[in-house]
């Protein structure tokens, strides 16, 4: 790759809730020279919404990485990691089932329905590419001006872009929570996966984050954070200020920045 890559990332309990269900993976795989990023968010109580955002990760790293989809377009890549990672995330949930009755079996802990949202984006071949699934989301910051990558996969987001409500009206929904599409509650997921990728420019950010942080901290807020902050301390900034304004979920960020850090304080 022919700029410099910067990554940090952080991922924190909240002050609300009793596990970290979310999950983060920042991979630099020097063969292909190609680094990945991937965020996810899990569902369906407390050990299953861990145990599926864990999956989520690193199932969709290691398929990304496999030798046999190395010929693959990268947006193939993309699709097949994370069709593979719905399947063991749903194979799992359904593994102490009895097939006849569809009940719990005796011991075995009961994870039906359990899912991630999740979004990935890969850096290689001073390139951009990206996929998601859910409402976790990926920003791309320049120097003047911050563009959401993602649009949620949620039942208020469908409210938005049918002018029904405002951006600011769902952020307090009472549904804002309904996620319309995920890795892992049924047996076949649709993801979405950009079809063009995005050329990598000197200044450039890109930061993932679960909606632990997008619920509390605003757009303009990211940019600013981001932009005149170094990428480690942006992103405990960043947190801090989700805390801050209630941090009512996990909380998880992700950036990456294309050229020098920044050396100066916040």
């Amino acid at each position: 790759m022919r700029h410099q890559v910067i990554t940090a990332h952080l991922t924190d309990i909240g002050l609300e809730r009793k596990e970290n269900q979310d999950a983060v993976a920042c991979i630099y795989d020097e063969r292909s020279d190609t680094h990945l990023l991937i965020v996810a968010d899990g569902m369906g109580g407390a050990a299953c919404g861990s145990r599926a955002s864990q999956l989520a990760t690193k199932t969709i790293a290691e398929n990304f990485f496999d030798h046999a989809s190395g010929t693959l377009a990268v947006t193939q890549r993309l699709k097949r990691a994370m069709i593979a990672a719905n399947h063991v995330i749903w194979s799992e949930a359904h593994a102490g089932l009895d097939i006849a009755t569809g009940n719990s079996l005796p011991g075995v802990p009961n994870c039906r329905g359990m899912g991630a949202t999740c979004v990935v984006l890969a850096l290689l071949n001073d390139q951009a590419w990206l996929a998601h699934v859910g409402d976790s989301r990926i920003y791309h910051i320049s120097p003047s001006r911050i563009v959401r990558l993602t649009r949620d996969h949620s039942h208020v987001q469908r409210l938005v872009d049918g002018g029904l409500i405002s951006e600011e009206e769902a952020l307090t929904h009472p549904d804002r929570s309904r996620i319309e599409r995920a890795l892992g509650p049924r047996e076949i997921v649709r993801p979405e996966v950009r079809p063009d990728p995005l050329n990598l420019a000197e200044g450039d950010s890109f930061l993932l984050c679960s909606d632990g942080l997008s619920s509390l901290v605003h757009d303009e807020e990211l940019f600013s954070i981001v932009l005149n902050a170094p990428t480690k301390q942006a992103c405990q900034t960043l947190v801090a200020l989700a805390k801050q304004r209630g941090g009512h979920d996990n909380i998880t960020v992700a950036i990456t920045r294309i050229g020098d850090d920044i050396t100066r304080a916040f």
